[in-house]
């Protein structure tokens, strides 16, 4: 790395470290010490610049998403986010203040991460002759049994965290304004616009609710990366067996609602192929529904059932507008471009 290197540490460190009684030691040694008192949920993620986001993107933005999608998997599995590694990959040779770049990174980092008291303890930063690349990985305290994608059963519930489908709308109307190959949404506002676009570049992800719904003994859950079917599809693959989904059910926001009208190719691209919301998907058994509808409430976040699982011969069954429906050469979000 180039000389400035050991400054570009030292602004992550002050910025995002601190301390926490079980952080024994931080960033600056050769390696980090953490005492763990319960299991501990680990997940990595690794976003390549060109792949998996714009290059031009803000650097407070790339930060927040970053974290995010690493959060969004610890809320799935129903852990509490407490300690982040981070390795930068920074491309030689640009014109760029790498400097105040990781400055902006840092203030996007510290917004998400501060609320939950998530500290950064280590990591590692590189010169690229390649694209902007990074890794973050994440340690969550699991405190109640993991929430699992084989745990779902014929009987339960299946529940969606906020609304979905923003933020591959949003991916289409920026596709769209770089000439590639898109379908943006038609007739919406430019206020309507700008709220699909920050879905997409800072997705919430639902910790607080994932944590509640592990203790209240929800079994089964989900981050909806992929888009909704493909995730739910993990799900149904991973426990054998079906699901009946009611989509008119299926919670939209109010900015992507009038895209979508009674137009299937719509609500196939974006509601229930369309990744990159990092919404969870619940399946909870009946007895526990009335006490997940409080979670909502406690965690402010919006809940809706949308259908119930099967058994495996169902498959997967979609309904729409009373009709049965299939799913029309859609894939899931394959997070490229």
């Amino acid at each position: 790395m180039q000389p400035g290197e050991f400054r570009l540490i030292e602004v992550l460190r002050s910025a995002l470290g601190g301390t926490d009684p079980d952080l024994l030691v931080g960033m600056g040694d050769d390696a980090a010490v953490v005492r763990c008192r319960e299991p501990v949920t680990i997940c990595s993620d690794t976003l390549v610049a060109g792949r998996h986001f714009f290059a031009d993107v803000a650097a407070t933005d790339l930060a927040w998403k970053a974290l995010a999608v690493n959060l969004s998997d610890l809320a799935a599995m129903g852990a509490i986010p407490r300690w982040a590694l981070l390795n930068l990959s920074l491309p030689a040779g640009q014109n760029c203040d790498w400097g105040l770049w990781v400055e902006d990174f840092a203030a996007g980092w510290r917004a998400l991460a501060k609320p939950s008291g998530l500290r950064l303890i280590g990591g590692d930063t590189v010169a690229t002759d390649g694209p902007l690349t990074l890794t973050v990985t994440v340690l969550g305290a699991q405190r109640d049994a993991p929430m699992r994608r084989d745990a779902a059963r014929p009987g339960q519930g299946v529940w969606v965290s906020g609304c979905i489908g923003d933020a591959a709308a949003a991916l289409d109307i920026a596709w769209s304004a770089r000439a590639l190959p898109a379908r943006p949404p038609a007739g919406l506002s430019t206020q309507a616009q700008w709220a699909l676009e920050q879905r997409r570049l800072r997705p919430t992800p639902r910790t607080a609710l994932g944590e509640a719904a592990a203790r209240c003994g929800v079994a089964c859950a989900q981050d909806i990366s992929d888009g909704f079917v493909a995730d739910l599809g993990h799900i149904l693959q991973a426990s054998g067996v079906g699901a009946r989904i009611c989509v008119d059910d299926l919670p939209i926001s109010v900015a992507l609602r009038p895209a979508l009208g009674e137009d299937w190719e719509a609500w196939q691209r974006w509601p229930l192929t369309g990744g990159d919301d990092y919404e969870l998907i619940l399946c909870v058994p009946p007895e526990l529904e009335d006490t997940l509808r409080g979670i909502g409430r406690e965690t402010g976040v919006p809940l809706t059932r949308v259908g119930e699982i099967a058994p495996a011969e169902v498959g997967l069954e979609l309904r729409w507008r009373g009709e049965l429906r299939r799913i029309d050469g859609h894939g899931g979000h394959q997070h490229v471009f």
